[in-house]
């Protein structure tokens, strides 16, 4: 099958997305493809002398134009639900955020094999964090007010209250990192959904993981779920020897796909740095993009093979 990683930025996040292209590192028979929202001609010169396809947004007629001038990197999170529109001629479609980068590229096949029968390939937030399951807020003894991401979202959109109830406490889906095949059920879904919440004023950034969610949820669309090391945001642990990041939980196994969710001080710059627990107990300082990860490797020769291999 014809296959594509595709993710999408703005002249600031161009870095990042060039770091998510030198983690794949030509490791995949996929083809690349980036969707500007803003970059410069000297970055889109820049990839496509590496052979990466670059696109233009999709702005569905629901998009309020305003919001898209003002804000156009707004038109990548729209647009991630028209992907089989702006990349027909392939056959699986792999979104990562710009954010992200590839560890282990088994992740990357894994995501693909998942959608080939037409399934939703993504990871439900469930075990990633040290957290509760769902946010709530406790008015007294024996009642609480639910706080969920997906909840407040759908009354945001003015989503029934019928609907909000049933998603309320289920697990976000993170759009990411999600794969579909082109001819997959679920795309005309996932824009009904879509169209109703920008419609009804929901928030254009989050729209799609609560399109996402109603889809699954309320429509019970075909869905694989993979486990967290697909779409990792924490908590993060260092493997020292072997100079990888690795899954909380035992057996510590290396994290696929690193994502950067809420780390906005680290894409940022290189130079900002988060104090990371490693297997053996200590603290070490670092920053968990790509290149700092790459930069540790340098400064500790010991500590085995490249990340992006």
């Amino acid at each position: 099958m014809r296959k594509v990683i595709v993710t999408g930025c703005d002249s600031g996040y161009f870095p990042l997305v060039m770091e998510l292209i030198q983690s794949i590192g030509g490791r995949t028979d996929a083809a690349l493809c980036v969707l500007d929202a803003g970059l410069s001609p000297q970055q889109v010169q820049v990839l496509s002398d590496l052979g990466v396809l670059v696109r233009t947004p999709h702005v569905p007629p629901c998009a309020p134009a305003r919001q898209i001038r003002q804000r156009p990197t707004l038109a990548i999170n729209l647009s991630k639900l028209w992907l089989d529109h702006v990349l027909p001629q392939f056959d699986l479609i792999l979104w990562i955020d710009a954010d992200a980068w590839v560890q282990d590229i088994t992740a990357i096949e894994h995501m693909f094999d998942a959608a080939r029968d037409g399934s939703l390939a993504i990871v439900p937030e469930i075990g990633a964090k040290i957290a509760d399951m769902f946010a709530i807020r406790w008015i007294c003894p024996g009642w609480m007010q639910v706080r969920s991401f997906l909840y407040k979202n759908a009354r945001k959109a003015r989503l029934p209250f019928s609907i909000r109830r049933r998603i309320g406490a289920k697990p976000l889906l993170n759009s990411g990192v999600m794969c579909l095949h082109r001819d997959a059920d679920i795309w005309p879904v996932l824009r009904k959904w879509q169209d109703t919440i920008v419609r009804r004023g929901g928030a254009l950034f989050t729209q799609d993981q609560l399109s996402i969610a109603l889809a699954v949820y309320i429509d019970n669309a075909r869905v694989t779920f993979l486990d967290n090391a697909h779409n990792y945001i924490g908590p993060w642990l260092l493997d020292v020897e072997r100079g990888r990041l690795v899954n909380l939980f035992y057996p510590h196994d290396p994290v696929g796909i690193v994502h950067l969710v809420s780390q906005a001080r680290l894409r940022q710059s290189l130079s900002n740095t988060l104090s990371v627990p490693t297997l053996s107990g200590e603290e070490v300082a670092l920053n968990l993009r790509f290149g700092g990860l790459q930069a540790f490797r340098r400064a500790h020769p010991a500590s085995g093979e490249d990340v992006s291999e």
